[in-house]
């Protein structure tokens, strides 16, 4: 997989993980406000323009502010599955 897919592979998991927990009506609308980032209904990241790394800070300060030590945790085991892939800060 190339690095862009990773991403978009993190995010779809992160997104519909969210989506479990708070609900997806909610999650979508927070994923959607990500500049940059086309999400489907079921949660998948289906485009990533511009920068990837930036798109993926702001959904996760997205979700932070909407459950924050969880969101968290739940990014750092996603993580762990995508080695080459910067945490965000």
């Amino acid at each position: 997989m190339s690095e862009i897919e990773d991403y978009q592979s993190l995010m779809s998991d992160l997104i519909k993980k969210q989506m479990i927990m708070l609900g997806p009506n909610l999650v979508l609308s927070k994923a959607r406000q990500v500049k940059g980032l086309t999400v489907g209904d079921d949660g998948a990241v289906l485009a990533i323009s511009g920068e990837a790394q930036t798109a993926l800070q702001q959904l996760a300060n997205e979700f932070m502010n909407l459950s924050g030590q969880i969101a968290q945790m739940t990014l750092n085991t996603l993580l762990a599955k995508y080695p080459g892939l910067k945490k965000p800060s």
